[in-house]
């Protein structure tokens, strides 16, 4: 079983293209994340991330250099694993500063399953509504009339 959080990208007017554009993030560790760091970060374009994780990098470079013996090697497998937990959570991150949206959380046996359950009911949610109109109806203020009191559209003496 597994758990997706699904991110819709910024509306560009073409409802078919958005929803082809749709990304399913899964919840939880991050394998390509752990054994290609830098690769995974330059495939799904995280570059503030690709600043953040070269530098504490090089942080715990300098630090493994000065405690000498194993320990910059240490430091670097328990980053490498503490980024892979975290990868897809900062991706969402990315996303979400990007102007994606979050559209729910979907579960089911692959990849294939969830996005199949995620689409059937965002089809029956209607998701597919009538695009918003281009300019916000204007009506005109009227003067209120010092004759007419209540709903009635002429005075009473008119008789």
């Amino acid at each position: 079983m597994t758990i997706h959080t699904v991110m819709c990208p910024p509306p560009s007017g073409d409802e078919t293209r958005d929803a082809e554009r749709i990304v399913f993030i899964k919840e939880g560790f991050c394998w390509p994340a752990l054994f290609f760091s830098l690769i995974w970060l330059l495939w799904h374009r995280m570059w503030l991330v690709l600043v953040g994780y070269l530098a504490i990098e090089a942080v715990l470079l300098v630090a493994g250099a000065l405690i000498g013996g194993p320990a910059g090697g240490v430091l670097s497998a328990l980053f490498a694993v503490l980024f892979a937990l975290e990868a897809n959570a900062l991706r969402r991150w990315t996303l979400e500063r990007g102007g994606w949206e979050f559209a729910g959380v979907v579960s089911g046996a692959n990849l294939a399953e969830c996005e199949t359950r995620f689409f059937h009911h965002w089809v029956e949610a209607g998701a597919h509504r009538a695009p918003q109109p281009l300019a916000p109806e204007t009506r005109r203020a009227q003067a209120p009339n010092e004759d007419v009191l209540g709903l009635f559209p002429a005075p009473e003496n008119a008789r």
